[in-house]
């Protein structure tokens, strides 16, 4: 009887460190681990892009106009910089280009294509940039859904940028 306990215990230990290694290896764990960043008890992630493949698709005519597209790839890192999470992938293509004097910026329809441990995340949505190869200040696009351990989320993801640095934010809903 003793050995059955004991075993059931030992087997109980085994369970949760795995449990918690998992958990901190899809970036849901505490700031100190140096992964994605994810505050409000699971509810939010922040993740960082800070250097990028960007690359502007011009048809004709040349310069900005209706169907060009901006494609990107990048690492993905935790919210201090300091550690590789993960991949963005995105396309934006332009909808409504500024080409009259009183627009400020171009209009984009983007998807974007989160990669990170334990699955993706996928964002669309529209942003104004001020030049197609640019980043906008700030953009809020609707979280559209995920796969394997982000099967089923929705919310928003709010983009901030400062300097070449662009930190996103999931905000994910019930």
């Amino acid at each position: 009887m003793v050995f059955k306990r004991r075993v059931s215990v030992l087997l109980a230990l085994v369970v949760a460190a795995l449990g918690i290694g998992l958990w901190g290896a899809v970036g849901f764990a505490s700031p100190k681990d140096d992964g994605p960043t994810n505050n409000d008890e699971g509810r939010t992630l922040t993740v960082l892009t800070k250097t990028r493949e960007d690359r502007v698709v011009d048809l004709k005519p040349q310069g900005t106009s209706q169907g060009d597209m901006r494609v990107v790839n990048a690492p993905l890192y935790n919210e201090s910089g300091n550690k590789k999470v993960g991949r963005l992938d995105l396309y934006c293509v332009t909808t409504d280009p500024a080409n009259e004097p009183s627009e400020k910026a171009n209009m984009v329809e983007c998807t974007y294509t989160y990669t990170l441990p334990g699955g993706e995340i996928s964002v669309l949505g529209v942003s104004a940039l001020p030049t197609l190869p640019g980043l906008p200040p700030k953009a809020v696009d609707a979280i559209s859904g995920g796969t394997d351990k982000y099967a089923g989320v929705r919310g928003e993801a709010t983009v901030k940028t400062r300097g070449n640095k662009a930190f996103t934010t999931f905000h994910f809903i019930d």
